[in-house]
């Protein structure tokens, strides 16, 4: 069996995107995969507009729906449409999105294995092997794409306690007059489930819908979704949904990502925007990180791959930081911050301008507590009466 310049665990956008661009620059890559493609991924699919800036490939066939703004809810009870002129997001299903980027990296020099579950890795004479079930393959480097709860990152945390929100969500057909009418906007609703949200997002034959909430903060999630289905005037009277849980690894702590000729990308790194919860969009971006680094590495014969870690201490942390202010605020205090964004519209647009990458979330904070002040004091005391009310 021969012995490979870069195995990258997991096919999902940030295994994908690094083995194309490792393949492209003339390394050996291979790809374990441990389902068959395309896949069902259970994902919101949200991706921010700033990814147009980022991307390797052209994606347009696999956009799902375009939305220019969205409905703000609380509670499921009160509602405003704040929209845009300008596109915010694009609307992605995973099992389509994910297997053409892999199919790319294939049509570029990678080699994919699927049905190939990576169990362990572990440190060889010359580099690692990588273990399936029924394989040992062996390589220089190890690129970690296998999400939260991944060998890869076993390999370098194997101790770890992460912030992990719980997250479940459905894939729910409705008739076409009804996406026609959630076509240009998602839904998103504060409230209704503690130190969390519900979203609906648009499809071209389906809604997606889903909450996500801190676990530990949130212990009953099923509970919190059943409610929000039955509360939501287009799902309410539609029966026999499936839906799935799953984990997303919320940014909490700066951490290295790196060991030896180990690095993670994307989920695995809990690289996860706090606030939205966002994960594609920095999955890509990291494995165009790691990608560059591994190449650097190769062209001067070192195996330290640490300046990753410093690429993401400039251009992702201060954001997750930020981001992390701004969630600690919102879902702590919904109704001020629903209250606060249905007065000060204005504000909707200096946000959707974070999803375009026209905006940083360090801006936006300043942008609110210049707007705030004596606006948040006004929706704690409106909070208050209805409380005592």
């Amino acid at each position: 069996m021969p012995t490979y310049d870069v195995i990258v665990v997991g096919s999902g956008p940030a295994g994908a995107t690094t083995a194309y661009r490792l393949a492209k620059a003339g390394l050996s890559v291979l790809i374990l995969e441990k389902d068959m493609l395309p896949r069902y991924k259970p994902c919101g699919g949200g991706l921010s507009l700033k990814i147009d800036r980022v991307l390797d490939t052209d994606i347009k066939d696999f956009i799902e729906a375009t939305v220019f703004g969205a409905y703000f809810s609380y509670g499921q009870k009160e509602g405003a449409h704040l929209m845009s002129e300008q596109p915010v997001a694009y609307m992605v299903m995973r099992d389509k999105l994910d297997a053409h980027l892999t199919y790319e990296a294939v049509r570029a020099g990678a080699t994919l294995l699927t049905g190939k579950k990576v169990v362990g890795i572990t440190t060889a004479k010359n580099g690692y092997e990588v273990l399936t079930k029924d394989d040992v393959f062996t390589c220089r480097y190890v690129v970690g794409a296998d999400g939260v709860n991944g060998a890869a990152r076993r390999f370098i945390y194997p101790d770890t306690v992460r912030t992990i929100a719980a997250s479940i969500e459905a894939e729910i057909a409705v008739d076409q007059s009804v996406l026609d009418k959630h076509s240009n906007y998602v839904h998103i609703d504060f409230g209704v489930i503690p130190y969390g949200y519900a979203w609906v997002f648009p499809k071209k034959n389906m809604l997606s819908v889903g909450i996500a909430g801190f676990r530990g903060v949130v212990k009953r999630p099923k509970e919190f979704f059943d409610t929000f289905i039955k509360g939501h005037d287009t799902l309410s009277g539609i029966n026999g949904i499936t839906y799935k849980g799953y984990p997303l690894p919320i940014f909490r702590n700066q951490q290295i990502l790196t060991k030896g000729g180990v690095i993670l990308t994307g989920d695995a790194g809990n690289l996860v925007d706090p606030f939205f919860g966002e994960g594609i969009y920095y999955a890509i971006r990291s494995a165009q990180l790691a990608s560059s680094v591994i190449c650097d590495s190769i062209r001067n014969g070192s195996t330290n791959l640490s300046r990753y870690d410093k690429l993401l201490s400039n251009e992702f942390y201060p954001e997750f930081r930020a981001a992390q202010k701004v969630s600690q605020f919102v879902y702590a205090f919904p109704r001020v911050w629903y209250d606060i964004l249905t007065e000060r519209t204005e504000l909707a647009e200096k946000y959707f301008n974070v999803l375009r990458g026209n905006n940083s979330y360090d801006n936006f904070i300043k942008e609110l507590k210049a707007i705030g002040g004596s606006l948040v004091k006004t929706a704690i005391k409106k909070s208050i009466v209805r409380l005592f009310s």
